[in-house]
């Protein structure tokens, strides 16, 4: 009952500023696009007044008769309300605009208030707030971007959705946020054009910032330099376009553009300031000259409670490619029933950052027309109506599911999924191995899937096979359970790092020393803790080396052994995000510190096992931005053995200095070849600073600089146990450094992107200098893909 109250109450409210507003549409005369943030000032009220917001709509009382609007780029325009026929106004675009003046920072009047803006940003950052609660309701648009095709199919394809777009979807979500890092986007209502499955949702907000306060602005990846942030006046030019005066306030118009030969990712548009607290009142920023990828922001603020300014609506357009078979992006996100510092505490916040009920579905119209800003326009109605009549002929809810699915390296059939990872696999060891891996899916047995792979190497004549049982326990602990049989190949020292289960990793293709396994395994994963994972698993291993190898150890001589372990590994995630998407959940990148643990225990006696050891192994890895000099990221590796193992069992395989594939790979040594070094004991640190474009910034030739600098120590016990095998000791300090320009020659892909190369040149020196001066040099290449 209370509820269906407050239901009349909203809508009684409506009608009421309705009946005493009269709403208007401002927007450019030509392109018929929207203007937003115009200055609307009310005749004959003092400079009262109000400005467009993000969609071009603003609010005129009844008692208003004219009013004078002006926007940056636009004739001034007064007009007789009375006057209009229609509640769409337009604009004229100003042809003769004024030269840019150019002005010394010490005499730039948009200089100071920048600096005022930068001094207030904590104050007025929402996320400097304890906590907060507010709901949102989202809207997604996916259309082309292209031009005519010369394929008439193609064309067809246009011209059959001219009327409506390829893609609407639309959420009302309850966002709770408590500092620092707690958050959570819980589905209230989704709406999806030809889905009926409620687990697909994506937020409006998802590819952009939430305010623009931080000191980086980060869109797919890439690092903006923020235009208010510390320093920004030596980095970009501001001009102060206009000022006016808003009830007791005044808002300072400031444009902004990156400086000449700048070495940052930056940012081009308009701030709208306003002198109470200097805040961001609206902000209207695009990339600047970003490729074959574009992004605009744009943001509104409002002043609530009367002490701070929260975001009122955001909206963000993502523009990929430039031709036929590109695309745009649109998210629009209104936010209303905010609550500043709500009681929260950690307890009120699951794992997963985005929760899907299961009661999302099922919303009628009227609930919809209560929380949208506005009503569907005639063009996303029948996006609805046609893009439904699609998905139910060619089961869209199956064919969006695939991303999802081919992200664990998988592709669905009707009941089972084919393994991608065994089709095909390259190394030195077996030249080309073709096989086939065959697992089942929920269609058949829910949360079950039992599979098994075969494949053939073409250079060691031997086929490789294994089964496995993999179970997912339901709940929110993300708790799996799987037992594994193989009987296959294994790279030696696979504990540090280099793993060739995956194939399509450059590391993957140089792996050239072998062992024989026959392998059982069982294996739990488990998330019992918020930011962290972890695993507890036993194997055992028949090992066979496929090389001329002897272990000699207390008078024994060992070549083939059966290794039987323990392990328990846990993963610790600083500032983890979590999101759960057609009931899968994955984690969302951050630059943030992931420290990783392991220890595994070797058993003798059971299972046959032949050694008792203990093992542990430690990574750290952490990205960071420090402005004016680019990004750092680094990873520091520790491992430690107290027993004499058997070669493939130590580490090693820490190099990737081959003839045949001569690649950059990172988190490895580049002038070392893969199992030059052998160790029971070790420590290295990878370091790669990305310093940005210093070279040139236009046209094709825009190369990153990359500047390497990796070290390592290590030791080894019992060396001489060692039979029959090459293989150096690092007690003393190695050392190399190398140059990378990223992204040298860039190669346009399908109107969306490049296909980059670069080239690197690494440099070894020290303690294991080589004596032949040619052999300290690496040169290496990095292919890669970018949008800019």
């Amino acid at each position: 009952m209370k509820g269906y109250l407050v239901i009349v109450c909203i809508i009684a409210n409506f009608y009421a500023v309705a009946q005493d507003s009269r709403k208007f549409t401002l927007i450019d005369e030509q392109s018929e696009t929207v203007i937003p943030f115009a200055n609307i000032v009310f005749d004959g009220k003092n400079h009262k007044g109000t400005s467009t917001d993000i969609d071009g709509v603003f609010y005129v009382a009844a008692a208003i008769k004219s009013v004078s609007i002006s926007s940056i780029g636009y004739e001034t325009k007064r007009i007789i309300l009375s006057d209009l026929k229609t509640p769409v106004i337009t604009l004229k675009e100003q042809i003769n605009s004024l030269d840019e003046i150019i002005i010394s920072s010490k005499e730039n009047p948009a200089h100071r208030i920048i600096k005022s803006v930068v001094a207030n940003s904590a104050l007025n950052n929402p996320a400097n707030l304890e906590a907060y609660t507010y709901k949102s309701y989202d809207k997604i648009i996916v259309d082309s971007n292209g031009k005519a095709s010369k394929n008439d199919s193609l064309n067809e394809i246009d011209e059959f959705l001219k009327n409506s777009y390829f893609f609407i979807t639309e959420n009302i979500v309850k966002h709770k946020y408590l500092k620092p890092r707690f958050s959570e986007d819980s589905i209230i209502a989704t709406r999806t054009s030809g889905l009926k499955n409620p687990n697909f949702a994506v937020l409006a907000n998802a590819f952009q910032p939430f305010s623009f306060y931080d000191e980086y602005i980060t869109l797919l990846e890439t690092n903006y330099l923020n235009p208010i942030s510390k320093g920004s006046t030596r980095k970009y030019k501001f001009r102060l376009q206009e000022e006016y005066l808003k009830t007791k306030d005044t808002i300072f118009v400031i444009s902004f553009e990156p400086e000449a030969n700048r070495n940052f990712e930056g940012l081009k548009g308009l701030l709208y300031i306003n002198s109470n607290h200097y805040a961001v009142e609206s902000v209207d920023a695009a990339t600047f000259s970003s490729g074959k990828i574009n992004f605009t922001i744009q943001q509104k603020y409002k002043f609530i409670e009367g002490r701070y300014w929260f975001p009122e609506q955001l909206n963000f357009e993502a523009t990929i490619g430039d031709g036929f078979g590109s695309f745009k992006y649109i998210g629009k996100n209104y936010i209303s029933e905010t609550i500043p510092n709500a009681p929260l505490t950690k307890k009120d916040f699951p794992f997963v950052s985005l929760t899907l009920p299961e009661t999302v579905a099922g919303k009628d119209s009227e609930y919809w027309e209560l929380f949208r800003q506005d009503t569907l326009t005639l063009k996303e109605k029948r996006t609805y109506v046609l893009i439904d009549s699609i998905g139910e002929d060619v089961k869209l809810d199956k064919l969006l599911a695939l991303p999802q699915k081919l992200m664990q390296w998988r592709f669905p059939l009707k009941y089972v999924d084919l393994d991608l990872l065994n089709i095909i696999r390259i190394n030195q060891y077996e030249n080309l191995r073709l096989g086939l891996g065959v697992y089942t899916n929920d269609a058949l047995l829910k949360n079950v899937s039992i599979g098994a792979f075969a494949g053939y190497g073409f250079k060691d004549n031997t086929w490789k096979y294994g089964g496995s049982l993999h179970i997912n326990v339901p709940g929110t602990k993300d708790i799996a359970v799987s037992l594994k049989y193989q009987n296959s190949i294994r790279e030696v020292g696979s504990f540090s790092g280099n793993k060739i289960e995956n194939p399509f990793t450059q590391r993957a293709w140089i792996a050239s020393q072998m062992d024989a396994i026959e392998a059982y395994s069982i294996r739990t994963d488990m998330k019992l803790y918020r930011n962290i994972n972890w695993f507890v698993a036993a194997n055992t291993a028949d090992v066979t080396p496929l090389y001329s190898y002897e272990f000699v150890h207390n008078a024994n001589a060992i070549i083939n052994y059966t290794n039987t372990e323990i392990s328990v590994g846990i993963s610790y995630h600083v500032n983890e995000k979590l999101s759960n998407t057609f009931g899968v959940t994955t984690r969302i990148d951050t630059d943030a510190p992931v420290f990783n643990f392991i220890y595994s225990k070797g058993l003798t006696g059971t299972f046959d096992g032949d050694f008792r050891y203990n093992k542990l192994r430690f990574t750290l890895d952490h990205s960071f931005i420090t402005k004016g000099i680019g990004k750092t990221t680094y990873r520091l590796d520790l491992g430690y053995i107290d027993k004499a193992l058997p070669y493939g069992l130590l580490f090693t395989g820490e190099g990737t200095l081959d003839n045949i594939y001569p690649f950059i790979v990172k988190d490895y040594f580049q002038t070392v070849t893969p199992y030059e070094f052998l160790s029971n004991q070790y420590a290295h640190l990878f370091t790669t600073h990305n310093l940005g474009r210093l070279l040139h910034n236009k046209g094709y030739f825009q190369p990153d600089v990359l500047v390497y600098n990796n070290l390592g120590v290590g030791s080894l016990d019992d060396a001489s146990d060692h039979q029959g095998i090459a293989f150096s000791t690092k007690e003393h300090l190695f050392l190399e450094t190398g140059l990378e320009l990223d992204n040298i020659l860039k190669v346009p892909y399908f109107n969306i992107g490049y296909m980059g190369v670069g080239i690197g040149a690494f440099y070894r020196y020290g303690n294991h200098h080589l004596e032949n001066s040619d052999d300290n040099w690496a040169f290496k290449f990095s292919f890669g893909f970018t949008f800019k």
